[in-house]
């Protein structure tokens, strides 16, 4: 009777320790979800949905000179390299403009080595001949000079000629001069002697008055040649000045030829950069490297206008920019140099990951939607890199206008602080009217 007593109480006590074990398990498992709870972190991440923008923006190459299109080497969504070739122009006019200044330059070059010469009184030392178009030109320059010389021989000639002749008229004078010096000496000479004799009454005055007579004229004819002398002289000096001025005006004219070839010389070479740029310039290459957007040209043989659009470019050497389209209520979230993580559409993200980025810009003020109504703020995001990768570690490129996901992950919160989120939020409403 007693044994069986002590089944029952054993019974009855079993399920009062069950039930107090699993009660202290709930309330066990209650205070250690608490603790997590209250420790246990996450993040505030706002998404939003956004799209890949261009970094800066399209851009468009043109040609300042235009011209007629001769080859096109690149289409659309072809990818380029800073300075490709894209399209090449025909360069028949921008060559021959070219060529005729490069032609022009050293026939001046030539040209100013005979006039340097010249100027000098020196031989003249031409540029090397590295075609024979200048090969020419040195070939004038050389007979044109030989011509010059032989011009200002000539004009030295009839000066020395002149000067020669002056030198024999002095001559002639001179000797003019010694005779009548003489005769003037004689008739004086004469003159004194018949004086004596007169006075003696040797020689009748008469003869004496002819005498004297005779020795004024001899006087006066001396004179006379003593002025032809020295206008003989004067002769001789500007005959001389004559011959020095003649090859003083020849040198000042071939100075003054040098001068001028000069400055025309500079104005060409101040050219030759340009038309250098224009011949260059038929061959449009990329300032960037990135993607064809559009080839704005199609014919081969078309004629472009000086400044049309030939190319348009979506850079792609810089990071990726993505434009998030933010709710009002989820705005006080988001700030400058926030993380976020950007999940491209076109590649399955379980895939291949996302991009992690940064908040650089935030609108200002909500924009509407002008086919839903809604509104929104607009957030960019500057990515680290611009391409995902595949396993393989294959580039996988991402271009303007793909869809993202975009994840703006903000601070931290408890997971205790979002269970009373609720509680909280309904305190804070409560017993208002």
């Amino acid at each position: 009777m007693e044994h069986r007593n002590l089944e029952d109480l054993a019974l009855r006590v079993k399920p009062r320790t069950a039930t107090t074990i699993l009660l202290w398990a709930m309330v066990a498992f209650v205070v250690v979800f608490f603790l997590w709870a209250g420790f246990a972190e996450l993040e505030r991440t706002v998404r939003a949905q956004g799209r890949v923008v261009p970094n800066s923006q399209l851009q468009i190459v043109s040609n300042h000179e235009g011209g007629i299109v001769e080859a096109i080497l690149v289409e659309p969504g072809e990818e380029v390299d800073v300075g490709q070739e894209m399209i090449r122009l025909d360069p028949t006019q921008t060559g021959a403009d070219l060529g005729s200044g490069q032609a022009l330059v050293s026939a001046l070059q030539i040209k100013l080595a005979r006039l340097e010469a010249e100027v000098q009184g020196r031989t003249p030392v031409f540029p090397a001949a590295g075609d024979a178009t200048t090969a020419e030109q040195v070939r004038i320059e050389r007979a044109l000079h030989a011509s010059r010389m032989a011009d200002l021989a000539s004009l030295g000639a009839g000066a020395q000629a002149r000067v020669a002749q002056a030198e024999r008229s002095a001559a002639e004078a001179g000797a003019m001069l010694e005779a009548r010096n003489a005769a003037r000496e004689a008739r004086t000479a004469e003159a004194e002697l018949l004086q004596s004799l007169v006075e003696r009454g040797i020689e009748p005055r008469l003869t004496l008055m002819q005498a004297e007579s005779a020795a004024n004229i001899a006087s006066r004819e001396a004179a006379a040649a003593a002025a032809s002398l020295a206008r003989a002289q004067a002769g001789i000096a500007e005959a001389r000045a004559s011959a020095a001025r003649v090859r003083q005006e020849w040198r000042a004219l071939a100075a003054n030829d040098l001068a001028s070839t000069q400055a025309e010389l500079a104005v060409r070479r101040s050219a030759m950069p340009a038309l250098t740029e224009r011949a260059n310039r038929t061959v449009v290459r990329s300032p960037l490297a990135g993607r064809i957007n559009r080839v704005l040209v199609t014919t081969i043989g078309g004629s472009v206008a000086p400044g049309a659009p030939l190319v348009e470019i979506v850079p792609g050497d810089e990071n990726l920019l993505v434009e998030a389209r933010v709710r009002p209520q989820d705005i006080a979230f988001i700030h400058l140099g926030q993380r976020a993580k950007v999940e491209v559409t076109a590649y399955d993200p379980s895939v291949y990951g996302g991009l992690e980025a940064e908040v650089v810009a935030i609108s200002p003020d909500a924009v509407p939607d002008e086919q839903s109504g809604e509104t929104f703020y607009i957030v960019r995001v500057r990515t680290a890199e611009n391409v995902l990768r595949s396993g393989a570690n294959r580039a996988l490129p991402i271009g303007p206008g793909m869809v993202a996901n975009v994840s703006l992950i903000g601070d931290t919160r408890t997971v205790l602080d979002y269970l009373l989120s609720p509680i909280t939020k309904l305190r804070d409403s409560a017993l208002r009217e």
